[in-house]
């Protein structure tokens, strides 16, 4: 996807992808304040932070 496909999309679009990326979308979609994949690579971090806690909680190693 390059950013000249964003032209015509609404501003709440969202941009989603879980990354890496290979040649999917162009780095120039980077700096679009709807290119939301960093964020959502940075908040899947957490996540799975969470879930391992949780299942070593389970187990009684945590």
């Amino acid at each position: 996807m390059k950013r000249d496909l964003l032209s015509d999309a609404k501003e709440n679009l969202l941009v989603l992808h879980p990354l890496p990326r290979v040649s999917e979308i162009h780095p120039d979609v980077d700096n679009d304040p709807r290119a939301g994949y960093f964020e959502q690579a940075r908040l899947g971090v957490y996540i799975r932070m969470a879930l391992i806690h949780s299942l070593l909680k389970e187990e009684g190693k945590c």
